[in-house]
């Protein structure tokens, strides 16, 4: 019955959901190509042996180090994501290597058709990605599924309760639930997860590693920002850029040499950024349109896949959704590149890793916009500050890898035998 319930409400909600692609994509046109696929229609591309679910750009990069695995050993991966971003962040990072679709809705048919066109033998879903149909019609298809780099913070385990029996049969309909932390897998437990499922692996963006062409991409922006200084705002949302050009009027009297170079999460508001930038009476310009970096007071890097480059250029980063309650968003990456970090209270979506990383020293955590002006300037005039920081960073990822070794060894049993032809 709940099933039914649940199937009807989802099919009368679908005219909603696409209206609200095409709404969405009168900012971000990528919403409204490719609708068909989140349909299971009109799918490209070959079969697959592993399905590889990763709702956005964030996920995207937080799997690569499993997928690189997977792909070393020779499996035919499907990465399938919900955002125009996610899909080009893949793109990018896997350059033709795996197939990229948006993901089928949680929709009888649509998963069927997806199912029928690429024939996965595994899938693997990254995160708090739990689509009760999408589980219940690979039950019917034979195939095992597991949730990956499992995470569950209060609020979206408050929110997954009042799905009860629900999220409780979706849960059970999982062959395996790999989570990051004892606090997740106690949650996952609490709704409904049969705990000889759930196993504790570790976070595996942890295992993050420098691509190969890292440092020459941070070079490139050394050599375009020559006698500049950077502070860094990552993966910020509204309000906090707002913050940070308050901020950065009164660090520019303290250091004249000083750039502010802002990565909004979503590149669309790059222009509106940009505005706000110049109403305040700062030289801003968007990196894309900017013939010349050096005499801009306030960049806008308003191009996909290059934070970690820019994390790497800068002296401190705050990394955004940390300020403002979203939860926070990777600052492993920044430690990987060897950057001070600087974040505000909001870290739900990383409990375990923010914990560790305060324990060790390794980032700074500001409480309001005025103790995060206090850490920035502190930072900026204490190198051996910031080097500390960025020493013990590097030293905790190094302690905390094996997340993807992990993970796959659980995983073992029921990775395909015979890779598609």
């Amino acid at each position: 019955m709940r099933y039914f319930v649940y199937r009807s409400l989802m099919m009368a909600l679908l005219p909603l959901a696409v209206l609200r692609l095409l709404w969405r994509s009168r900012r971000e046109v990528g919403y409204r190509q490719a609708i068909p696929e989140r349909l299971g229609l009109s799918l490209s591309g070959q079969t697959a042996d592993i399905w590889v679910h990763a709702v956005s750009a964030g996920e995207s990069i937080a799997i690569a180090p499993m997928v690189e695995r997977l792909l070393e050993a020779d499996y035919r991966i499907v990465v399938t994501t919900t955002t125009p971003s996610g899909r080009a962040q893949l793109a990018q990072q896997f350059e033709g290597r795996v197939d990229i679709c948006y993901a089928p809705y949680d929709l009888g048919f649509a998963i069927r058709g997806f199912l029928k066109h690429k024939q996965p033998k595994l899938g693997l879903f990254v995160e708090t990605e739990i689509w009760p149909i999408w589980i219940q019609e690979c039950i019917h298809q034979g195939m095992p599924m597991a949730l990956v780099n499992g995470r569950l913070s209060d609020k979206s385990f408050r929110g997954y309760q009042k799905l009860g029996p629900l999220m409780t049969a979706a849960l059970r309909g999982l062959t395996q639930v790999l989570v990051q932390s004892d606090a997740h897998a106690d949650r996952f437990a609490k709704l409904g997860a049969e705990p000889a499922k759930v196993c504790v692996t570790g976070s595996i963006k942890m295992d993050q590693t420098l691509p190969f062409d890292f440092s020459s991409k941070v070079d490139q922006i050394q050599l375009r920002l020559p006698r500049r200084r950077i502070l860094l705002g990552a993966s910020t949302h509204p309000g906090e850029e707002t913050c940070l050009l308050a901020m950065f009027a009164s660090l520019r009297q303290q250091y004249p040499d000083l750039l502010l170079a802002l990565v909004p999460r979503h590149v669309q508001r790059a222009a509106a950024i940009e505005k706000e930038g110049r109403n305040r009476g700062f030289a801003t310009q968007r990196i894309s349109a900017a013939a010349a970096w050096d005499d801009q007071e306030v960049l806008i890097v308003d191009q996909m896949g290059q934070l970690l480059s820019w994390y790497g250029a800068s002296e401190v980063a705050f990394v955004g959704g940390s300020l403002v309650p979203h939860g926070g968003h990777n600052f492993m990456e920044a430690a990987l590149a060897g950057c001070a970090i600087v974040t505000g209270p909001h870290l739900f979506n990383f409990e375990a890793q923010a914990a560790a990383f305060k324990e060790a020293g390794a980032l700074q955590v500001a409480a309001d916009d005025s103790e995060l002006q206090l850490c920035v300037t502190n930072l900026l005039g204490d190198e051996r500050q910031r080097l500390d920081l960025v020493t013990r960073a590097s030293n905790l990822l190094q302690l905390n890898r094996g997340a993807v070794n992990k993970s796959l060894a659980c995983l073992a049993p029921w990775l395909p035998k015979e890779r598609s032809a």
